[in-house]
């Protein structure tokens, strides 16, 4: 039987998309879907049959994600963050005793 070793990279990216199957009514309210692929081509080729729409490509590595649906207004929010130095970003101060 095969295993899953530690070193298997995760996929790059989270794909979020609105669904619908092919031959559903145009009444249909989508649903939202989700999977993880390195590429937009392979996490669509995941939904055989389905209409989709792209709604969001989220970083896997980010350390912080959260996303969520309100319903109620048909809105998909999402948070991505992450750290960011910004110290070693900003330009070198001088100081001058005169």
């Amino acid at each position: 039987m095969a295993e899953k070793q530690h070193t298997q990279t995760r996929p790059k990216f989270t794909w979020l998309f609105l669904a619908t199957h092919e031959h559903s009514p145009e009444s249909v309210v989508p649903t939202t879907v989700r999977f993880e692929a390195d590429t937009e081509d392979d996490a669509r080729a995941a939904f055989p049959g389905m209409i989709l729409t792209f709604a969001a490509k989220i970083r896997t590595e980010s350390p912080y994600s959260m996303t969520w649906t309100d319903e109620e207004h048909a809105t998909l929010w999402s948070i991505i963050g992450g750290s960011l130095d910004i110290y070693t970003r900003l330009p070198g101060q001088e100081v001058r005793h005169v």
